[in-house]
């Protein structure tokens, strides 16, 4: 498996509230997670960061070689425990209070992979030259989009399209969606935070993604450089993983 992150501060934001990790087992399994803070100054930077690095603590110490259940099992277990952390953390110090975090976490190997997510941070397949979204944002603007109260163009444009109805560390208990999917040879993984997302249009990402001309590092350079094209309103962060076949 190749991979490659990148994170970048945008060209409004004076500081950077994304966290990302990156880990593998000695099989060549690999786990990866973006986490997007919120909570006023510095409190969204330290969420995701305390988000990311439980997450990281705790598979670190689990077996991930297991089943599809037993993988998505152990991925709500992590994401709770850093719900309980960052939950907990707001609750003691008056600077982090209301702090929380988007999450999308991916344990990936050979054969599948497996997320979880909570928030409006993203995992996207490209497969066979197609580019297809796993997750569904957990926001205010997709409850209306999914109930038919506006269309996908009023989406794009919203102004609280960026008010999210989950995240991980705002309350006690936390709702987290899991998803699988097989992936093969060719195929591309991308994580993403939504300062990628709605600043670049999924067409555009996806012919990025599908290029036979650029290296994956130069993959993740471009999509880095037209979200800062098109405004770079907020941090941006993103993780690709590329399948490059069994004997890699």
């Amino acid at each position: 498996m190749e991979m490659t992150r990148r994170t970048d501060v945008g060209r409004v934001r004076d500081h950077n509230e994304d966290s990302t990790g990156i880990l593998q087992t000695n099989s060549g399994t690999v786990i990866a997670i973006v986490a997007d803070g919120m909570g006023g100054h510095l409190a969204g930077d330290v969420a995701s960061r305390l988000a990311v690095d439980t997450i990281e603590q705790t598979l670190r110490l689990e077996h991930v070689d297991g089943t599809t259940k037993d993988r998505g099992d152990l991925l709500i277990y992590a994401v709770r425990k850093a719900n309980e952390k960052v939950y907990h953390l707001g609750q003691e110090k008056t600077q982090c209070q209301g702090m929380g975090t988007t999450a999308v976490v991916v344990i990936a190997d050979e054969d599948e992979v497996v997320i979880a997510h909570v928030g409006d941070s993203r995992a996207y397949m490209l497969h066979n030259d197609g580019l297809y979204q796993l997750t569904e944002d957990h926001s205010f603007v997709n409850v209306l989009l999914r109930h038919g109260q506006i269309t996908p163009e009023e989406a794009r444009n919203h102004p609280q399209r960026n008010m999210i109805v989950r995240a991980v560390g705002t309350s006690e208990e936390v709702e987290i969606d899991v998803i699988d999917t097989p992936w093969k040879q060719g195929d591309l993984l991308l994580l993403c935070s939504d300062g990628l997302t709605t600043e670049v249009e999924e067409r555009d990402i996806g012919l990025i993604l599908s290029s036979t001309t650029m290296t994956l590092d130069e993959k993740a350079d471009e999509l880095i450089k037209r979200a800062l094209e098109a405004g770079g309103k907020d941090n941006i962060s993103l993780i690709l993983l590329k399948h490059t076949g069994r004997s890699a």
